[in-house]
């Protein structure tokens, strides 16, 4: 079991100013609740000695908008038995309105322990979670990661590793009457669907501002990234749809067709639907409307995109390829794909300025970084070269970007703190800034020996994995160390033959 300690006060200013509440305070029936521990128990109380299940069950129990605050630590779902409505087992189930505030994506993950999905969203409920990856869930119906059929409010949020054996929404499934879904700055990776929408399935309303969907699968149904229900009122702003499959069509979004006229709809705009896979019509298929400046892989199956709308796309026999870098920590909270300088994004959305009262991209991306100028296409906007951050080392004249995730034996991950030392080096810590864990250094040997070099050493012996992206060719080089191992010295003088780029 993980002890976890609070200093309340400064949290809970700190978590009203996040939330927009400091102004204007919750109702006297509300209350702040502080997890003390990773471990799942049940017994009776939420007090000095308080997990996330009895927190959302004493939430559950009060009246108003609570709050329950996780500091960093993976919890995982260990009390079996799916199917009842109380939280008492299996997945968390949210029946009054709550706000839970997290750590970070990197660092706080609820793990449904493939016994159940990990949350349960009630009608008419709203749930907003900030700084949190949903992972590990698993069910035989919809929604593997998160079932909401009321207000579901994700940022700087990750859900990924979620599955459903026989229904819909692998990531998501949302869809009710009256229901609900926002995504804004998050990443929705790596889920799987027996059923149609590997990533998301929704009905009902939805927003989609500066997010990734990468990477899920529908293994027997359509829309491997998105799958979204006739009726639907859709917003699908600067975000970035690649790498996931379907077995049907929609690779990387499904819309389904209403059987009459009417003023709902998926409307995309500034946003990427690309590099998807299936057996036809791999990128979008179905009833897709163009808000305008996308890019499309294959057009071919929404025939709403189009040139007239400043849409970019391309066919079968000439796919259009958006030129991204892998999925991976480029800043900021949550996962990316970084557009290389070749991409046909690059300065293709719309020119008109934010707040102008057009059809804008929106103003930050998924980052946080500002969109100067006129905007990227998607949830990536390119900047110049790397863009350094908390997270983010930026090493040979910003052409390389490092960074670092860590886990411990005992289940806690984050991302490495990044500081500079120079124009080619830097280091990172991962629990106490004055504890350096890791040394990188990136140099251009590129006259004499036609390579960039990557030098790392380590003080640890946790599991480390470091990221170095070549911002201008898009290649990447991952250097893995083992859990319990002390890391190894690496001085890779093959790293990079990139130097004519």
């Amino acid at each position: 079991m993980v002890s976890i300690s609070w200093n309340r006060s400064a949290l809970a200013v700190a978590l009203l100013a996040l939330l927009g509440l400091a102004a204007a305070p919750p109702p006297a029936a509300a209350a702040v609740f502080f997890v003390t521990k990773t471990a799942d128990t049940l017994d009776g109380a939420c007090d000095a000695d308080c997990s996330l299940r009895e927190a959302i069950v004493a939430a559950n129990a009060l009246p108003g908008a609570d709050v329950i605050v996780l500091g960093a630590g993976t919890y995982t779902l260990t009390r079996a038995g799916a199917g009842e409505d109380a939280a008492a087992t299996g997945d968390l189930d949210v029946t009054g309105d709550l706000s839970i505030l997290g750590a970070g994506a990197a660092s706080t993950v609820l793990d449904g322990g493939l016994l159940d999905r990990v949350l349960d969203v009630a009608a008419g409920v709203r749930l907003e979670m900030v700084g949190v990856t949903v992972h590990g869930g698993k069910v035989a119906d919809v929604g593997g990661g998160i079932r909401n059929a009321g207000t579901l409010v994700l940022t700087r949020c990750a859900v990924s590793g979620n599955t459903t054996t026989g229904g819909a929404g692998g990531g998501i499934w949302s869809d009710a009457a009256g229901s609900a879904l926002a995504i804004t700055a998050s990443t929705i990776s790596g889920n799987t669907a027996a059923g149609n929408g590997g990533g998301i399935a929704a009905g009902g309303t939805m927003t989609l501002a500066d997010a990734t969907v990468s990477g899920n699968a529908s293994s027997t149904g359509a829309g491997g990234g998105l799958y979204l229900f006739a009726e639907i009122s859709a917003t699908i702003d600067n975000a970035t749809i690649t790498a996931n499959t379907a077995a049907h069509p929609g690779g990387g979004a499904f819309v389904e067709g209403a059987p009459f006229i009417s003023d709902h709809r998926a409307e995309f705009r500034n946003t990427i639907v690309a590099a998807n896979g299936a057996p036809s019509q791999p990128d979008c298929s179905g009833s897709a409307f163009s808000g305008g400046y996308n890019l499309i892989g294959d057009g071919n199956g929404c025939s709403d995109f189009k040139s007239a709308t400043h849409d970019q796309e391309g066919t079968a026999p000439a796919l259009l390829d958006p030129r991204l870098g892998p999925l991976a920590q480029n800043g900021g909270p949550t996962l990316t794909h970084a557009l290389l300088p070749t991409s046909p994004a690059v300065d293709a959305g719309d020119p008109d300025p934010a707040g102008s009262g057009g059809q804008s991209c929106e103003a930050l991306d998924q980052r946080g970084q500002p969109r100067p100028g006129r905007c990227d296409v998607g949830a990536f906007e390119l900047g110049e070269g790397c863009a350094p951050g908390p997270v983010a080392l930026c090493l040979s004249k910003s052409r390389f970007q490092v960074t670092v995730a860590w886990r411990t034996p005992q289940g806690q991950s984050g991302n490495g703190q990044a500081v500079p030392l120079s124009a080619d080096s830097g280091y990172f810590w991962f629990f106490d800034p004055a504890n350096v864990e890791l040394t990188v250094k990136v140099l251009d040997a590129c006259g004499p020996f036609g390579r960039f070099w990557v030098f790392l050493s380590g003080l640890t012996n946790v599991q480390v994995d470091v990221t170095v992206f070549d911002t201008v060719s898009g290649y990447t080089r991952v250097y893995h160390n083992p859990q319990k191992t002390v890391f190894q010295t690496k001085l890779d003088t093959d790293a990079f033959e990139t130097c004519g780029l």
